[in-house]
């Protein structure tokens, strides 16, 4: 066989590098938006479960690529503001300890050993008339080898991304196309 094998020259790289910080950007977005529809809605208690075996997925897949988007595009020591944003109020049962730093939440996400998701009740939002009880998944707790437990606004967390983090990957990389 007579294949031709290309010479990888720096611009190649160059766009082959880029190519990969906007494949991370384009899934932790997907995943961002997703995690937002899944704590902007109501579902009933009865569906906790599975509701969870849902969103688990896309968790993790977002702590994945958004951590590899800050990585790679050089925003490991940039401050995002506070992320213990929530869309609902607790009013009792608040799990305490809200982490509220961006990339502290991504280095739990990515060296957790345990976890569960918190729902809170809607009872301003009640759909579900006939089910025991209306809920939103608003946080996450996590435990890990390094830290101590914290919990972190599901809703807060790719806010940040959404809102700062692709801003300021915007302004660091124009070249990026997301």
């Amino acid at each position: 066989m007579n294949e031709q094998v290309k010479e990888l020259t720096p611009q190649t790289l160059m766009s082959s590098s880029n190519r990969l910080i906007e494949i991370h950007i384009t899934q932790a977005r997907l995943r961002a938006l997703r995690l937002v529809a899944f704590t902007g809605a109501v579902f009933p208690g009865e569906w906790s479960v599975q509701w969870n075996e849902a969103i688990v997925p896309d968790l993790l897949e977002f702590g994945f690529h958004a951590r590899k988007v800050n990585e790679f595009c050089g925003l490991m020591d940039e401050e995002f503001g506070p992320i213990d944003v929530r869309i609902v109020k607790i009013s009792e049962g608040d799990p305490g300890i809200w982490e509220t730093n961006y990339r502290n939440a991504l280095n739990a996400l990515m060296h957790m050993q345990t976890f569960s998701i918190g729902h809170v009740h809607a009872d301003h939002r009640r759909i579900f008339l006939a089910a025991e009880s209306n809920l939103i998944a608003t946080y996450i707790k996590v435990s890990t080898d390094r830290f101590p437990e914290v919990t972190i606004s599901l809703f807060g967390l790719v806010d940040c991304f959404l809102n700062r983090v692709l801003q300021k990957v915007r302004e660091k990389h124009p070249q990026l196309r997301f």
